[in-house]
């Protein structure tokens, strides 16, 4: 049984990617805000299942750099997202692909956090957009603390 916020990200994002080609950037509008919202909370489900570190923390936003549907029912989305307890910056990189009959995501791969000489990267909020910017280009070669996945990509 899905989740509410999955749910929530599944009906929001199949409502997006239906009129748009492979490749295109998905656009700010309130579906896609929708599935921003929802993702702060399934995020945070999905990694509390595996890494119980995670049970008292949650998102607080994510900020994409990179929107775009990348196949059937299929998106990407990689920036930063605001960690709830201390409010700090970190990357974030998302591939998921909605089912095309249940609102439900058939298929994740979630990456979230760099790793620092101290652990976790975290950036304070005020360095948003530059942090942002910075993160072009960097989605293969972040040396990421949580990786977490389910499901099968359907072609």
């Amino acid at each position: 049984m899905a989740s509410p916020s999955e749910q929530r990200v599944s009906r929001s994002l199949r409502t997006i990617l239906t009129n748009l080609s492979n490749g295109a950037r998905i656009e700010e509008s309130k579906e896609f805000r929708d599935v921003l919202s929802g993702l702060e909370w399934f995020v945070s489900e999905v990694l509390t299942e595996i890494h119980p570190e995670w049970i008292p923390e949650s998102l607080d936003g994510i900020y994409p750099l990179v929107a775009r549907k990348t196949g059937e029912g299929e998106a990407e989305i990689f920036g930063l997202c605001i960690i709830l307890s201390d409010q700090t910056l970190t990357p974030i990189h998302l591939c998921l692909q909605v089912s095309s009959s249940t609102d439900e995501v058939s298929w994740l791969e979630c990456k979230l956090g760099e790793m620092g000489e101290h652990g976790m990267v975290r950036m304070p909020y005020k360095s948003l957009h530059k942090r942002l910017h910075a993160l072009e280009g960097r989605a293969a070669v972040i040396d990421w603390v949580y990786k977490v996945g389910f499901g099968q990509r359907r072609g």
